[in-house]
């Protein structure tokens, strides 16, 4: 299992939809609302890199209100 962490920034007013349609979405394990530069942090998890790599870009970032993200691979 590879897993990941996302940090992401989203547009002012989307925070509580952003919220709602990321939760329970498959791959996404945790949403957690944050207050400073970034919005949420998300725990990602998949089968292989390409499974994680998949699940952000079509998952996460195509989400309205999604307005940037980074990612940290979590190695151990």
């Amino acid at each position: 299992m590879e897993r990941a962490i996302v940090l992401v920034n989203l547009s002012p007013g989307s925070e509580e939809e952003s919220v709602a349609s990321l939760r329970g979405t498959p791959g996404i394990k945790s949403v957690y609302q944050l207050y400073g530069l970034y919005d949420l942090l998300i725990m990602v998890e998949g089968a292989d890199d390409q499974a994680v790599k998949s699940i952000i870009a079509e998952n996460l970032r195509s989400k309205p209100g999604v307005v940037s993200t980074i990612t940290m691979k979590i190695l151990l």
